[in-house]
């Protein structure tokens, strides 16, 4: 089986009779297991983490599907903590390619790279016998190949946002109509959680679950409190917990992730574990000292790095390295960004055909957000030209561009 880093989302071709027909000839493995279904446009990645995490305390066997992969794509299949090995990894992709195969010659469609890993994961899972997966939708929710599953334990939506409207609709209900796709009649507890919503948001999650007849849990997001370094402690049963992951924009997605637990019957101290103790790399994570990355690539997200910023560095001088894929809303982004205390050094995601070069980049900021920065064509390059405190951002795919003793990812 042949794949690259980046292709994955290069092909999108939304729908589900590929990835059921791929499912059928495997024999259904995805019927053999349970899951957390996770949609939303950001969080997604940390939520999940903190519910993996908190499950493994609980003593289940977990599996966890996400994307994108940061540095090897084995990441994006994991079973209690440990990403696939490349002998299983084989197996489960030369199978998933023969249902391909299959496919290809039933219905006349090449089914999509996303739609062979996510077979491929659920060989793997329903081979490892986990008790549940924890399943991180791929893009949208309704038609998403991760939404061909038939056993739901609990539907959760983190927060909504624009994004990929060529795919999803250029608004926020159209968008929110897709995400609460995965909300059927099949969710067992009965239960769907979602955190603070914008309204026309929160009155599409609150339809969808009405429908089929669930209740809606809406998590309660607590005030940011103290802190320690870049980390906030979370309030939960009257014990003050440290979030492992960084960012003040992580108590939302601990919210969230309490109040799935919860449902799940999760015990107290598994979830304080599964809070102090999640990983999840490339989103407000101290590389070495003075460099941070964070992956928030529209505008929602950058606003939260923003805050995350505003909290630890108040008033701090610092350099922003920034790359993007070209079909980013870039202005809006470095509009929410600059700042007079900010400079700039803008760079491009190697080997990637869908990232903007740096010195257009660097000229649309100047023309466009009057941005005056520099830019070097490789990350390596641009962390030379920064002094202080580095703030790496723009793109999860710029990860794997970081010099590579410094990433954390095995």
């Amino acid at each position: 089986m042949k794949y690259d880093k980046h292709g994955f989302n290069n092909v999108i071709r939304l729908g589900l009779e590929r990835i059921e027909a791929m499912l059928e000839h495997l024999g259904r493995p995805d019927r053999e297991l349970k899951f957390v279904h996770v949609a939303g446009t950001n969080g997604k990645g940390s939520t999940c983490a903190m519910i993996e995490a908190a499950l493994i305390s609980d003593g289940k066997r977990v599996g966890k599907y996400t994307s994108p992969n940061l540095v090897r794509v084995n990441e994006r299949i994991c079973v209690n903590g440990e990403m696939i090995n490349d002998n299983d990894l084989d197996e489960v992709l030369t199978r998933a390619g023969e249902a391909a195969d299959s496919v290809r010659e039933k219905l006349g469609e090449e089914p999509t790279q996303f739609e062979i890993w996510t077979a491929a994961a659920m060989l793997h899972f329903a081979n490892c016998k986990c008790d549940i997966v924890v399943l991180e939708v791929g893009l949208g929710g309704e038609f998403d190949a991760t939404n061909i599953i038939e056993k739901c334990e609990l539907a959760v939506i983190c927060k909504i946002e624009l994004d990929h409207t060529a795919y999803l609709g250029d608004t926020i209900a159209k968008i929110a109509s897709a995400k609460c796709g995965i909300i059927k009649d099949n969710i067992t507890t009965g239960k769907v959680v979602t955190t603070a919503q914008l309204p026309e948001a929160l009155e599409v999650v609150r339809k969808y679950t009405e429908y089929h007849g669930h209740e809606l849990i809406q998590a309660k997001i607590p005030s940011a409190d103290a802190f320690d370094g870049i980390h906030e402690y979370f309030i939960y049963k009257g014990k003050k917990v440290r979030l492992s992951l960084g960012g003040v924009y992580q108590l939302e997605n601990a919210a969230v992730a309490v109040s799935a637990l919860e449902a799940l019957g999760v015990s107290e101290k598994s979830i304080c574990h599964g809070l102090e103790n999640a990983v999840h790399h490339a989103r407000f994570e101290e590389i070495t000292d003075g460099v941070i990355f964070d992956g928030g690539h529209n505008p929602d997200g950058v606003r939260a790095l923003n805050s995350a910023l505003d909290r630890y560095f108040t008033d701090c001088e610092m350099n922003i390295i920034y790359a993007c894929m070209a079909d980013k809303d870039v202005k809006s982004v470095l509009d929410i960004l600059k700042n007079e205390k900010r400079s700039f050094i803008f760079t491009t995601v190697s080997d990637n055909p869908r990232a903007m070069g740096a010195e257009a980049l660097c000229e649309l900021a100047k023309a466009e957000c009057g941005i005056s920065g520099k830019y070097s064509p490789t990350l390596s390059g641009a962390l030379e030209l920064a002094k202080g405190l580095t703030i790496i951002c723009g793109s999860l795919y710029l990860y794997s561009d970081l010099p590579k003793d410094k990433i954390n990812i095995i």
